[in-house]
């Protein structure tokens, strides 16, 4: 084999390697302990995330900026009373307390919104929004990064049958 192969082969290995990087770095959901996440309410007040197994939970991770985060909310809120009533919604921010309470006040949504104590990345998260359904064991039963289509009845009907 010559020289400029053998540079060819390295070159597009060492591609692959960065690309698979990149994609698991904002495409796949990290592993993340749920139930041991530091995080607080609008009161500063620390929330105990195991206080709602026995319970299916959606838990959300959006910024307030984010056009993706902002729809795929938006859109649980519209089937949260109908088809979701029975599931707990948390929707877990890295902003400040103040952007939280203004999202929260501007939005009038019926979810539990909470900070973290850190950041995203301090928890693995590098894209978002992150959703992961736990299931009434409070077990991670899905995530997915990006935007979920909550709308679409057998998505919808798919996702709820996780949680059971």
């Amino acid at each position: 084999m010559s020289k400029k192969a053998t540079y060819i082969i390295l070159v597009i290995a060492v591609l692959g390697v960065v690309g698979l990087y990149f994609y698991n770095k904002y495409n796949v959901a990290p592993t993340i302990a749920i139930s041991k996440l530091d995080v607080v309410d609008q009161d500063t007040n620390k929330f105990d995330i195991q206080s709602l197994k026995g319970k299916k939970v959606i838990v959300s991770f959006y910024a307030s900026w984010c056009p993706n985060c902002i729809q795929e909310l938006k859109e649980l809120n519209s089937i949260k009373q109908q088809k979701l009533s029975d599931v707990e919604v948390l929707a877990i921010t890295d902003e400040s307390i103040e952007k939280l309470v203004a999202f929260k006040t501007k939005t009038q949504y019926p979810f539990t919104f909470l900070t973290l104590t850190g950041t995203f990345p301090d928890i693995g998260i590098n894209s978002i929004p992150v959703t992961y359904l736990l299931n009434t064991k409070g077990e991670i039963v899905y995530n997915n990064v990006g935007y979920i289509e909550w709308n679409d009845e057998s998505t919808l009907e798919h996702l709820k049958s996780l949680m059971e």
